[in-house]
């Protein structure tokens, strides 16, 4: 197994990297939307609210491949991102999986949506339930994977 790690650690670690700079960004544009947006500037609302999303969609895209590049390292293959949260609620990374299953099919309806208030409810659960569980996976990720001495 540590001849793998060894192997996917700079991938790993790269893609650590990028899904917490992606994190980041998520973060301080919902910060900024709550902040900024004048009362009845739809406008300027629905472009947050679509950046939002957006972001969510990429970072919950690089979070699973994450996952799936640790697991091939330790020998799993798992290529969707369902078997990827499975196996993360094994490893004990993931304390609720329900809350990661609705995380999935937000992520996927995001590309059918077609009403705005489904949209924004979907944006609502990103800002009040969503960020909270992608920071505490990819903490989870910085204390088992990146900082624990598993590289060698």
């Amino acid at each position: 197994m540590n001849d793998l790690f060894a192997k996917y650690k700079e991938s790993i670690t790269l893609s650590y990297q990028y899904a917490f700079r992606l994190l980041l960004h998520l973060k301080n544009v919902i910060s900024a939307s709550q902040q900024i947006i004048p009362p009845g500037n739809e406008l300027l609302k629905e472009v947050y609210r679509d950046s939002i999303v957006k972001k969510y969609e990429i970072l919950e895209d690089q979070l699973w491949k994450l996952l799936s590049k640790i697991f091939k390292a330790s020998g799993l293959e798992l290529n969707s991102p369902r078997a990827c949260y499975r196996q993360a609620f094994i490893e004990g990374w993931i304390e609720q999986i329900d809350i990661w299953d609705d995380i999935l099919s937000s992520r996927n309806a995001t590309a059918h949506v077609y009403n705005e208030d489904d949209y924004e409810k979907i944006m609502q659960k990103i800002v009040n339930e969503y960020v909270y569980q992608l920071e505490a996976l990819l903490q989870k990720i910085k204390e088992e994977v990146i900082d624990n001495d598993v590289w060698n």
